[in-house]
């Protein structure tokens, strides 16, 4: 996807969040979720006023059940007002990670890597459209 591409170098202001809860239902708790805010979509919002949505999706495979995946897609502003704390943005975004963390053969996680060397975690966590995010490492 070309956006994770764009977004290495850029200065991350401030993540925020959209309906959300701590508590992840019985049937869908495992080690793949554990540690996660559960939201249903979020806004990077970057110091050049660029601001990308990021939201839970279904990625079609030919012959078999959709996968879990995570679409990013630029908006016009930030759409919420409760922030994700990260106390160290901004802060500049050294890498991104894309991976099939659920071997679902489609990009159903991402990494922000900021450059002090902590990461911002974002992980299709469970359906129906549903996704987590956590910090790691710096005061996580």
């Amino acid at each position: 996807m070309a956006y994770f591409k764009s977004l290495r170098g850029k200065v991350l202001s401030a993540v925020r969040i959209g309906r959300n809860h701590q508590k992840v239902h019985p049937a869908w708790q495992d080690d793949t979720n554990e540690g996660f805010l559960i939201c249903y979509d979020l806004n990077l919002e970057f110091e050049d006023k660029t601001v990308l949505s990021v939201q839970p999706c279904e990625v079609e495979i030919s012959g078999r059940y959709p996968s879990l995946g995570l679409v990013l897609e630029d908006v016009e502003a930030a759409s919420f007002p409760e922030r994700f704390e990260v106390s160290c943005l901004p802060m500049r975004v050294e890498k991104v990670i894309q991976t099939d963390y659920l071997g679902e053969d489609a990009n159903n996680q991402f990494d922000l890597v900021l450059e002090d060397g902590s990461k911002i975690v974002i992980r299709h966590v469970f359906p129906p459209m549903t996704m987590g995010i956590k910090l790691e490492g710096h005061d996580a």
